[in-house]
């Protein structure tokens, strides 16, 4: 098992550890269905997908927001105030201009003609201000649609909440992140809950081996290893109700490997920074296989919060920004 990586496993019968492997350790990418992700590239964190509409994809009205959205990052990108634009805030905007296409493409298609976008004589920061604005009321909106959907619906709706709350921190920052190419994916399996838990722990049980590895060459009292013990105890507390909940519905527990095979081996605190990076990067596919998977509103709600940590715990590490978090790639 490979802790940190994320390959593609249409059976799912050996896990890769965003960055480990047993002995050899691993993380696999898990197989989710008509508007899921696949795999992740093993040697630098994945492409955001953009997933094959569900069959039963919204009305194209639902894809208006995410028009919109696009709509406007290209009116600020055209603008009067253009010049204005440093370039790593041009290529934030053009990837959001992007990423969010890709969002109406998967909701329903083909897409009906967008009604244009005019910002008139705002300024630069009011413009990005409203963008950011509009980002975040998406966010809100999808959150809700995630909670009440079931299947693959239900992690469409959750990946675009995340996301869209993101980019509203993002166009926020001072010094805009770098972003993954947004790309398509071919749909893959929904899992039984049960399964999609139980690969979800094996996830947790790399990621624990891994974290040990990493926190082993991060200075002694450093906030870095600091941040890292309490990321460790949480993957552990997290791991531990995942457990719980298999007991209770009567499932196997996975039992961890002996060892597992770090994709970037910890040397020093840079090399441990991006061992974690890409665990938590590909993990979030399997917190995806669970939303999909979630047989209640408060399971539901458990996995989506766990696909947000693993998220902002990915970004924190320097991760890139993504256009579909909780898709394999």
């Amino acid at each position: 098992m490979i802790i940190g990586l994320g390959l593609a496993a249409p059976t799912l019968t050996m896990p890769w550890l965003a960055g480990c492997t047993p002995s050899d350790p691993t993380v696999d990418s898990p197989t989710i269905a008509p508007s899921t992700p696949s795999s992740a590239a093993p040697s630098s964190p994945p492409a955001s997908p953009s997933p094959t509409p569900a069959p039963s994809s919204p009305s194209a009205g639902a894809a208006a927001p995410e028009q919109a959205l696009a709509a406007l990052a290209a009116a600020i990108l055209a603008g009067p105030n253009r010049k204005q634009l440093s370039k790593d805030r041009r290529q934030l905007l053009t990837f959001l201009r992007s990423a969010h296409t890709a969002h109406a493409h998967a909701i329903t298609n083909p897409l009906p003609t967008p009604a244009p976008v005019k910002i008139g004589g705002m300024s630069l920061n009011s413009s990005l201000a409203l963008l950011a604005r509009r980002e975040a009321s998406a966010a809100g909106r999808y959150r809700n649609a995630a909670l009440k959907a079931n299947g693959s619906d239900a992690l469409l709706w959750g990946s675009l909440s995340l996301a869209a709350r993101s980019f509203a921190a993002a166009i926020g920052s001072a010094n805009p992140p770098a972003t993954r190419r947004v790309a398509d994916q071919k749909p893959v399996e929904v899992l039984s809950e049960a399964a999609a838990v139980q690969e979800l722990v094996r996830q947790l049980h790399a990621i624990v081996y891994g974290y040990q590895l990493a926190i082993g060459k991060l200075k002694v009292f450093s906030k870095q290893r600091l941040k890292a013990e309490r990321e460790l105890l949480a993957q552990r507390i997290f791991r531990d109700r995942l457990i719980a909940w298999l007991k209770k519905h009567s499932a196997d527990v996975p039992a961890a490997a002996a060892a597992y095979v770090p994709s970037v081996v910890p040397r020093n605190a840079a090399t441990a920074g991006k061992l974690i990076m890409r665990m938590q990067t590909a993990l979030q596919p399997f917190c995806g296989l669970w939303l999909a998977a979630a047989a209640t509103p408060a399971d539901r709600q458990q996995a989506l919060t766990a696909l947000s940590n693993a998220m902002k715990t990915a970004r924190s590490w320097g991760a890139p920004l993504g256009a579909w978090p909780g898709w394999s790639s």
